[in-house]
């Protein structure tokens, strides 16, 4: 068996300190036994032990809640005026005019386009002969129930006869209603074929040119109306329950690198885009200066919260026995392997739903050598 450095000393000493042995053995003994013992510490590696060689695992980690609180995101928009009104004909026809072009201020009222009123026109006309074939049908009527009242009170016509003019009158009366309503309706159709600007603005879009054919309610441009810029961007739905109305952006504009103007999420669309899955989002300008023009291109930095969900990087994620989502947390310098339920998946993460807290301590690289109970410690200086 061998002795440590200590136990060694220690026989020496007990040897030295024996009284009786210590008088019965020749000097020169005593100093060749003590010379063995400090010769066998040494050769048995005296003041060279070792500590316990380190065997757990390295594994990358993260800690849930360590850095909670804000962030900031930037995307690319468009300024836009915080009223815009989309402007169309009520009804169909081919443009014959164009009056004014993209970025003219026009006032409430003033014609914008015109199209071809010939039809309606002609429509018209036919409406206002209807009516007057229909009052005079209206008035003939009118005349022999008058006339047919006396007969009838004279005695002279049957009951009969008496109500068919009545009735006669009657259909009369609406034939002339329907034809008056009918005059409305072309009156009003005539008059559509001219567009006027609904209030005092400026004219920012116009897809509307001579000879071309649009259909009613047709949008062909937009007016903005007074002064109000704000901007527009497209918010990935991932990113959607980050921000609410009332988050402050800070907004750049790529013409004027100089000036920076602060804002607040003002609207978010309820639906997203069919297409690109994005949902529409305003924040409005504050104090924004005059040379912040309409169809500006700008980059908005969105300071955004995420207190509801907790997002991990996709490496953590890992599968159980059951095939279910899991992850792998530390506790006590070991790995235990925690089922999570997760939410949208991103290019690079995903967002835990539930299993996590705060403070758990998550690994992310590292677990395919894991399994319950293996011994790890962290290594988060990984490059």
């Amino acid at each position: 068996m061998m002795l440590s450095c200590n136990e060694y000393v220690a026989a020496f000493i007990g040897l030295m300190c024996g009284s009786k042995r210590r008088d019965s053995m020749n000097p020169r003994v005593i100093a060749t036994i003590g010379a063995l013992l400090i010769g066998t510490a040494v050769i048995s590696g005296c003041g060279s032990e070792k500590p316990p060689e380190d065997t757990s695992l390295k594994v990358r980690t993260i800690t849930i809640g360590q850095e909670s609180g804000t962030t900031s995101a930037g995307y690319a928009g468009t300024i836009h005026n915080k009223t815009e009104t989309k402007l169309a004909f009520q009804i169909g026809g081919r443009v014959i005019n164009k009056f004014v072009n993209v970025g003219d201020v026009v006032e409430a009222g003033q014609m914008i386009a015109q199209i071809n009123g010939s039809d309606t026109a002609a429509q018209m006309q036919n409406a206002e002969g209807a009516v007057k074939a229909a009052q005079s049908a209206y008035e003939l009527a009118e005349t022999n129930a008058n006339r047919y009242r006396e007969l009838y009170a004279q005695q002279a016509i049957s009951k009969l006869q008496l109500d068919q003019a009545e009735n006669q009158l009657n259909a009369t009366a609406a034939q002339l209603q329907q034809a008056q309503a009918s005059l409305n309706l072309s009156s009003n159709q005539n008059s559509y074929t001219s567009l006027t600007a609904p209030d005092t603005g400026i004219i920012t879009a116009l897809n509307l040119e001579s000879g071309q054919v649009v259909a009613a309610g047709q949008s062909i441009g937009t007016l903005a109306v007074g002064r109000d810029p704000e901007a527009v961007i497209a918010l990935p739905e991932q990113e959607l329950s980050k921000i609410h109305v009332g988050s402050p952006a800070t907004i750049t504009f790529w013409a004027l690198p100089d000036v920076k103007v602060q804002g607040v999420v003002r609207e978010i669309s309820p639906v997203p885009d069919p297409v690109a899955r994005t949902y529409t989002v305003k924040i409005a300008l504050q104090n924004a200066p005059s040379e912040v023009q309409l169809g500006m291109t700008v980059n908005v930095n969105l300071t955004t919260t995420d207190t509801s969900n907790i997002t991990i990087p996709l490496t953590a994620l890992v599968k159980d026995s059951n095939g279910n989502n899991a992850v792998y947390i530390i506790r006590d310098k070991k790995a235990h392997l925690v089922p999570i339920k997760t939410g949208d998946f991103g290019q690079n993460s995903v967002i835990v739903t539930s299993g996590l807290a705060k403070g758990d301590i998550v690994i992310t690289a590292g677990t395919q050598q894991l399994q319950e109970g293996t011994a790890v410690s962290q290594w988060n200086n990984l490059t």
